[in-house]
């Protein structure tokens, strides 16, 4: 049984994330439903290597709960929010180079290219805080911390993707030795 909790914490995160929908942008209720979705992420991950509870497609399973999510995120908080041209140039950068970078990495790996390296990990962490940073430092500072990290990160992951000869989803980072 406990080898089924880490995928079923990640369609839970795909299924809480549509919640999001229907809920206020930056409420409370917003952000508690978001809390559980971001908190799920790290528990699913540590279950499945604790517990060898790794399946064949749980980090499938896991990035699909987390671009979902992140979709969400987008869905609901760019109508609400009061956004700079910059701000909107940045997401649309992020989104075009990791798209690109999955598709790149896709054809070439024969398979769905999620990569889960560390600044991958630390993109995700940093865009995951933003509605949260958002309520607490405002939009522009978020935007500038976020934005900055998750370009770093996505350029890395078009980098991994044009270069690597094999797909390795949990390659670390091209800043450390192999």
């Amino acid at each position: 049984m406990i080898k089924a909790v880490p995928n079923i914490l990640s369609v839970a995160r795909f299924l809480l994330a549509f919640v999001l929908y229907f809920t206020e942008p930056l409420s409370a209720a917003y952000l508690t439903v978001y809390a559980v979705c971001i908190l799920s992420d790290p528990v699913d991950g540590f279950i499945a290597r604790r517990y060898d509870a790794c399946t064949r497609y749980g980090h499938l399973l896991d990035s699909l709960g987390d671009a979902s999510l992140a979709i969400a995120v987008l869905c609901t908080l760019i109508p609400f929010l009061d956004w700079e041209l910059w701000e909107m140039v940045l997401i649309v950068t992020v989104i075009v180079i990791r798209l690109t970078s999955f598709a790149i990495g896709t054809l070439r790996f024969r398979r769905p290219a999620f990569l889960h390296s560390y600044l991958n990990k630390l993109a995700g962490t940093a865009f995951f805080l933003a509605p949260l940073l958002i309520r607490a430092i405002g939009l522009p500072p978020t935007m500038a911390i976020a934005g900055t990290v998750c370009i770093i990160a996505s350029l890395e992951y078009l980098y991994i993707n044009v270069t690597k000869e094999e797909y390795d989803p949990n390659y670390r980072s091209v800043f450390l030795s192999d």
